[in-house]
């Protein structure tokens, strides 16, 4: 099957979300001089990792505001590490996560190659993400995505719903007139991503390049981004 409309991710699927991450946090406990109680920054952004992902989920469920996922991750992650006055700290913390983050600029493999191929051969995209407006519109833009994707990049806070929301996909593909069977979706995330499309009504091409196991038979699986190539009309 050949498709004329694509559909993709950001995070971890174009974007090096956490190669980005990892470099983001290091930097922080170096800005706090966090060193002395975070000696192995990689292994603190890992614990990070795990409580952010729970706090997100409750986030995306409505069980939670921004406001509190902003700080409350952090404070839990310098919690364990036993950072001293780390409900205080974490607002700092976050905050300038937040601004440090999105300016970095490490991509999957062979992304800019992809979506030049992609685009030079006369398909349309757009992006689909879960996040927050300010912080995921600075990522496309100084990753150099905006040229691709230009004003076509939906975000979950703009649109009023999160992947796996049919409604979010709707929006995405009536921006660029695709057709369902004619529409892949590109992701990493097997739930939003995946699972999203598949309700939807669209062709899915998992991206997994840690090739970790699923069930649930999304239409494509790969490790290499540059295997959609064979997937352009």
């Amino acid at each position: 099957m050949k498709y004329g409309f694509f559909l993709f991710d950001l995070d971890n699927t174009l974007w090096d979300f956490d190669s980005n991450a990892r470099d983001c946090i290091t930097e922080l406990i170096s800005i706090y001089n966090l060193e002395e109680f975070i000696p192995d920054p990689h292994a603190f952004y890992e614990k990070y990792h795990t409580n952010n992902l729970a706090l997100w989920e409750l986030y995306e469920a409505g069980k939670m505001s921004q406001k509190i996922l902003r700080y409350k991750r952090f404070e839990i992650t310098l919690e364990q590490a036993g950072v001293p006055g780390a409900e205080k700290l974490a607002s700092l913390f976050g905050d300038t996560y937040l601004e440090l983050m999105p300016t970095k600029t490490k991509l999957m493999p062979y992304a800019h190659e992809v979506l030049d191929y992609i685009t030079g051969k006369g398909a349309s995209i757009a992006l689909i993400t879960n996040g927050f407006k300010q912080v995921q519109h600075k990522k496309v833009q100084s990753s150099g995505l905006d040229v691709f994707f230009k004003n076509k990049v939906f975000i979950s806070e703009e649109v009023g719903y999160h992947k796996p929301n049919p409604r979010i996909f709707t929006a995405a593909l009536t921006a660029i007139n695709g057709k369902k069977k004619e529409t892949l979706m590109v992701g990493d995330d097997f739930r939003n991503d995946i699972e999203g499309a598949q309700v939807f009504g669209i062709d899915q091409f998992y991206y997994n390049p840690h090739r970790v196991p699923c069930d649930g038979g999304p239409t494509y699986m790969g490790h290499d981004l540059r295997d959609l190539k064979d997937l352009v009309q």
